[in-house]
């Protein structure tokens, strides 16, 4: 079984040739003091460490940079020191999800070794795209010095972009990219190559079905350029191999419940399929519930991506076929570091990868 290795240090990139702009302040040290998230409570949160580089995800996270011109994530060796006293805010599309409970913890980690406070923000609705703006202008109205934003939407959250843009508030945008083409700025987009990483996942699928069978794709929200993104991938690979046919495709929306009951649904109407591509590990697991439920346990591959905990043990037992580590802890120590790095007055990449990698049981 493939283990992986924990980290040590996180990543700062070098160049690329995409456009972007940046911002700079100034000032003296302060001690961290990370403040929890404001608008929903987690408790009993387990540390979630990236899984170390293993062969298939290390030549995912490879072909990323070279395809995307992005520059590829190195480890920093020291963490980035605030030059002053600075107030940085996280803003999160939900703290249900153990993805961004790991961008959450990736962040404090980043603000303690920065020396920084933060404060860590999400929707009291999952994916609420009006709440996150509500609490963006809130943030700018309280005088933040940098907001990291993960949107629930691509295009829903410009309006609050823009009251940023207006205050003078730099915002990293991570994960999700954000439309900018109507003119609203961000920093810099921090993010793993989220088609690439389908792909990596879709390719080895492919070879766990002896390239044939039928497919349900599980797409996340509609709108997220994340989900756009992985679904487009996946439909890419299936599309190379003739006897892999795509029967069904439909949004769960990022959550296990629906993903439960879409599932249920589809294996309905499509009796004779051999595998489900889901967009992220919740919806996998819902899928795999349904599986169940269905009894047809042990006859559908069932693969996801995130590298949740609850989904790392399902493949360890050999009851999800695959999950890809999406580096959560990354992203979010990404964000704030680079937050840091441009208060202290320094230039930033357009874009930042950050690497991901294969978790399968052999």
């Amino acid at each position: 079984m493939r283990k992986m290795r924990k980290w040590a240090a996180l990543w700062v990139a070098a160049a690329l040739v995409l456009g972007g702009c940046s911002s700079g302040a100034g000032g003296g040290d302060t001690k961290a003091d990370v403040t929890p998230a404001a608008t929903e409570t987690v408790s009993g949160a387990e540390s979630k460490e990236a899984n170390p580089k293993e062969a298939d995800g290390a030549k995912a996270a490879d072909t990323s940079a070279a395809e995307s011109g992005s520059a590829q994530a190195g480890e920093t060796g020291a963490a980035v020191k605030a030059n002053g006293k600075y107030k940085i805010t996280l803003v999160v599309k939900n703290l249900t999800n153990p993805m961004w409970i790991a961008v959450q913890e990736g962040a404090e980690k980043a603000a303690a070794e920065a020396g920084v406070d933060l404060t860590v923000l999400a929707p009291a609705t999952a994916d609420s795209n009006e709440e996150q703006i509500s609490l963006i202008e809130q943030s700018i109205a309280k005088g933040t010095d940098a907001l990291v934003v993960i949107p629930a939407d691509s295009v829903g959250i410009v309006p609050a972009v823009e009251a940023a843009n207006s205050a003078g508030i730099p915002l990293i945008d991570v994960n999700t990219k954000i439309d900018t083409s109507g003119g609203c700025r961000i920093e810099t987009f921090i993010a793993v190559e989220n088609y690439t990483a389908a792909v990596s996942v879709a390719e080895k699928l492919v070879e766990m079905l002896d390239q044939k069978g039928d497919v349900i794709i599980l797409e996340g929200k509609a709108g997220a350029q994340s989900s756009v993104d992985i679904v487009a991938g996946a439909n890419d690979t299936f599309a190379k191999y003739p006897d892999v046919n795509v029967v069904a495709s439909q949004t769960a929306s990022w959550n296990r419940t629906e993903a439960y009951n879409v599932t249920l649904n589809l294996l309905e109407a499509n009796p004779g399929v051999a595998a489900i591509f889901a967009a992220n590990d919740e919806m996998a697991m819902g899928a795999l519930e349904a599986v169940s439920q269905a009894g047809k346990s042990g006859q559908i591959l069932i693969t996801g991506l995130d590298a949740n905990e609850d989904a790392k043990a399902a493949v360890d037992a050999g009851t999800l076929a695959i999950t890809c580590d999406k580096n959560g802890i990354g992203q979010g120590y990404e964000g704030v570091m680079k937050a840091v790095m441009l208060l202290n007055g320094e230039t930033l990449e357009p874009n930042y990868v950050v690497d991901t990698y294969l978790y399968t049981k052999n």
